[in-house]
C-alpha cells in the first residue's frame, strides 16, 4: 500500500508518498528551468486562473500566465472569506481551493502515477476551527478522503526524526508563504507528542515579496503608472529575486518599461528585516514554555521556503543557540511527514506514533458578578488532542428566557477584544420553563477531534436536556446539496476545459448577492433547520429573479440584521 501526505501549501504545495518504508516526494508539476534550479522541480504552486478562452490554469502555468484572471495565496482566505475576486467576477473560495486540490489529484497521476484517493492534510499549527474544517471539505469535495488533519510543524518533525530515532525535544520553525509556525515537540520512542506552539496567522513569503514592491514603487519615479498586469509580472520576478538572493549577493528585478533594477543581499536584508524580526516572538515564547517543562531543545528543523533566507537561518541559530539540522528540504519536508503520518494511520508503520495539542485556548464569553464580559477558559492551549471538557455556568439574572453562548478560540490572557481572540460562533439558545438563577445551570462540553475541529453539547442540567448539539465551523458550507453542486462543477471545468462562474450570485446586484451570500454562509448554518430551510428557500428565490425583487431582498437583510452577532 502507497501511503500519501499533502501540504497543501499557501504559496506552494507538494505531495509525498510512502510505500515499502521508503518517502518519495513525488513529481506534480513542471516548473520553467529556472525555478527548477533552485529546488523547486518537486513543488506545484497554489495559483488558479483562467486564460482568454477561460481554459483553467493552474500551478506553474497560472503562476507565470501574463493575466489578471489569477489568484495566489487562496489558503489565506479560510479563515475569514468567503468570495474571492479573479478578474472581473467572484468566486466561492471553496471552490477554487477545491479546483486546486483536483489539480494536484490529477497531476500526481499524469506526472508520476499515483492515485491519491486517501491522505494526511496538514494545516498550519495556529489555524483556526473554520480554517481546518474548509481544507478538510475542499480536499474532500476533489475526491480525497483525509485521515487527519495534521500540523505542519509536526510533520516536519516526524520526517527529520525518521533520520535519529533517539529520545529528543524537537523545535519545528515552519515559515512558508503565508504563516509562521514555532512548535516544540517530544518525541519518544517514536511517537511526537507537542508540548508548546506559538505562531503568527499572516507572515510568509508573500509578505516579503510585497515588501519589496513597496520598496520598488516608493524608489522608481514614475510607477504610480504601473498596470494591474505590470505590477502582477513584476511580482513574480520579485520573488525569484528573492529565492537567488538565498544563494548569490545580488540580483536582478526587471521593472516595467525596460529598465532594471539591481538589489543586493545586504538591501533586502535592511528592507525585509521587520518581517525577520517576526521570527523572534513566537521562538522565545516557545522557549519560555518549554523552560517550566524540560528545560532544554535537542534539535532544530526549518520547514517552509522562507526558511531557506540565510538572515533567517542565522537569527534563529542566534535565538536558540542551536544549528538546524541537516540534509531535510524545507520545501518538502512537511509532505514527507504528513506521509508518514498516513501511513502510521493506516498501520503500514506500526512502530511509530503522533499526538498533536491545542494551539489555543478554547471557551465561552461570561459576564461577570463585576457585569464585564470575560474570556472563560473550557479547554486550555498545549492540551493533547482529541480534547473534551466539561464546565458549569448559570444564567445571569431570574427569570432569564434566553441566554447567548458564544464559542472563543484564542488567549484568554489577553483582553477579550484581542485580536488573538476569534469568536467562532454565537447563539441564542431559549430557556425552557425560566426559574430563579439559583436554581438553574447549563454544562456546556467543548470537544476537539484529531483535526482540531470543534464539537458543542449544551445541556439543562435540571432535566439533562439538549439545548444545542452540533459542530461548530462559522462560514463553512453546511447544505450538503451545495457542496455536491460545487465538487461535480469543478470536475465539469476540469474535464471540459472551461472554467464556469463558481456562484450564481455573481450575476447579482452587489447588494443582494451580499445579502445572499451571508445568510446561506453565516445565518443558515447556524439556526433550526426548519428557519434554515425558509432561508436557503429565500435566496434561491433572489438568485431565481436576479435579484430584482427588492422586497426578497429586503426579508433576507431583516433576517441578516437579526442575526447580524453571527457575521
Amino acid at each position: 500500500m502507497t501511503a500519501f501526505g499533502i501540504d497543501f501549501g499557501t504559496t506552494n504545495s507538494a505531495v509525498a508518498a510512502l510505500s515499502d518504508g521508503e518517502v518519495e516526494v513525488i513529481r506534480i508539476d513542471s516548473p520553467p528551468i529556472e525555478w527548477e534550479q533552485f529546488g523547486y522541480d518537486r513543488v506545484f504552486p497554489t495559483v488558479f486562473g483562467y486564460g482568454d478562452n477561460r481554459e483553467p490554469l493552474f500551478g506553474w502555468a497560472a503562476k507565470q500566465a501574463e493575466t489578471d484572471a489569477k489568484v495566489e495565496a487562496v489558503k489565506r482566505l479560510f479563515a475569514s472569506e468567503d468570495q474571492v475576486t479573479i478578474g472581473d467576477e467572484q468566486f466561492l473560495v471553496d471552490e477554487v481551493a477545491t479546483m486546486l486540490f483536483s489539480q494536484i489529484k490529477r497531476n500526481a497521476a499524469a506526472e508520476s502515477g499515483h492515485e491519491i484517493r486517501k491522505a494526511v492534510v496538514t494545516i498550519p499549527a495556529n489555524s483556526r476551527g473554520r480554517a481546518r474544517q474548509r481544507t478538510k471539505i475542499c480536499a474532500g469535495m476533489a475526491g480525497i478522503e483525509v485521515l487527519a488533519l495534521m500540523n505542519e510543524p509536526t510533520a516536519a518533525a516526524m520526517a527529520a526524526t525518521r533520520r535519529n530515532r533517539e529520545d529528543q525535544s524537537v523545535m519545528v520553525v515552519d515559515w512558508g508563504g503565508g504563516t509562521l509556525d514555532v512548535t516544540i515537540l517530544e518525541a519518544v520512542d517514536g511517537t511526537f507528542m507537542e508540548q508548546t506552539s506559538s505562531g503568527i496567522q499572516r507572515s510568509g513569503g508573500v509578505d516579503f515579496d510585497s515588501t519589496i514592491m513597496k520598496w520598488l514603487a516608493e524608489s522608481t519615479p514614475g510607477s504610480e503608472a504601473w498596470t494591474a498586469m505590470q505590477r502582477a509580472m513584476l511580482r513574480l520576478d520579485v520573488e525569484k529575486a528573492k529565492v537567488l538572493l538565498s544563494s548569490a549577493d545580488e540580483a536582478n528585478v526587471p521593472l516595467p518599461g525596460g529598465d532594471v533594477r539591481r538589489l543586493s543581499r545586504t538591501e533586502f536584508e535592511q528592507i525585509a528585516q521587520p518581517i525577520i524580526e517576526q521570527v523572534r516572538i513566537p521562538i522565545e515564547r516557545c522557549l519560555r514554555d518549554i523552560a517550566a517543562l524540560r528545560g532544554t531543545v535537542d534539535t532544530l528543523v526549518l520547514a517552509g521556503g522562507t526558511c531557506k533566507i540565510p538572515a533567517v537561518r542565522s537569527l534563529v541559530e542566534q535565538i536558540t543557540g542551536l544549528a538546524p539540522l541537516s540534509g531535510l528540504d524545507p520545501l518538502t519536508a512537511i509532505a514527507e511527514g504528513a506521509a508518514v503520518a498516513s501511513a502510521i494511520m493506516q498501520g503500514e508503520l506500526s512502530d511509530y506514533g503522533f499526538f498533536v495539542s491545542t494551539e489555543h485556548t478554547l471557551g465561552t464569553v461570561v459576564l461577570t458578578g463585576a457585569q464585564t464580559l470575560e474570556f472563560s477558559p473550557i479547554i486550555q492551549r498545549g492540551h493533547k488532542l482529541p480534547a473534551a471538557n466539561t464546565e458549569v455556568f448559570i444564567p445571569s439574572f431570574d427569570d432569564q428566557e434566553s441566554v447567548n453562548f458564544q464559542v472563543i478560540e484564542g488567549d484568554h490572557e489577553k483582553p477579550l477584544h484581542d485580536e488573538d481572540n476569534v469568536v467562532l460562533a454565537s447563539w441564542d439558545v431559549a430557556i425552557p420553563n425560566p426559574g430563579p438563577m439559583n436554581e438553574m445551570s447549563f454544562s456546556i462540553t467543548y470537544k476537539y477531534d484529531l483535526d482540531g475541529i470543534v464539537n458543542i453539547d449544551v445541556v439543562d442540567n435540571r432535566d439533562e436536556a439538549s439545548l444545542f448539539s452540533g459542530e461548530i465551523a462559522l462560514g463553512v458550507q453546511k447544505d450538503r446539496r451545495q457542496m455536491v453542486e460545487i465538487a461535480k462543477r469543478v470536475e465539469s471545468s476540469l474535464d471540459d476545459g472551461v472554467v464556469r462562474a463558481s456562484t450564481v450570485v455573481s450575476d447579482l446586484d452587489p447588494a443582494a448577492a451580499t445579502a445572499v451570500l451571508n445568510a446561506r454562509n453565516k445565518v443558515a448554518p447556524f439556526v433550526e433547520e426548519g428557519e434554515a430551510a425558509e432561508i436557503r428557500e429565500l435566496c434561491e428565490q433572489i438568485e431565481s429573479t436576479g435579484g430584482t425583487d427588492q422586497s426578497l431582498v429586503e426579508r433576507l437583510e431583516a433576517i441578516n440584521q437579526k442575526y447580524n452577532y453571527l457575521f
